[in-house]
């Protein structure tokens, strides 16, 4: 069952705890991000993966330990969050049609 989160995005879960994200043009943030070119920011992926890889019951989670960005997130693409979950991390890679999006790992506590 999907839900829109406070950024705006709209996720939909997927199997084996991956899920979807869409962000809609109708954002507020595409405004000012930016007016001609609009694209997600990257704070708002990392966000958003974060918030749901804690919904789905992950361990508490103390920072980010790399994060790297492939390519931008435009307004209305949909881009699949798949999430592997180690002992002390959890490594999610994002992908949408056009390839390799983001990869970002969260530390757990210890």
């Amino acid at each position: 069952m999907s839900h829109q989160n406070t950024h705006g995005a709209i996720i939909e879960p997927l199997s084996n705890g991956s899920f979807s994200m869409l962000f809609d043009r109708d954002c507020a943030f595409f405004d000012g991000h930016f007016p001609s070119h609009p694209v997600v920011p990257g704070v708002l992926l990392l966000d958003t993966i974060y918030d749901n890889v804690v919904k789905l019951g992950t361990s508490v989670i103390t920072r980010i330990d790399n994060a790297r960005f492939y390519k931008t997130v435009l307004p209305n693409e949909t881009v699949i969050v798949n999430i592997r979950e180690l002992t002390d991390k959890v490594v999610c890679t994002v992908n949408s049609e056009a390839g390799k999006v983001l990869k970002v790992t969260y530390r757990k506590a210890q």
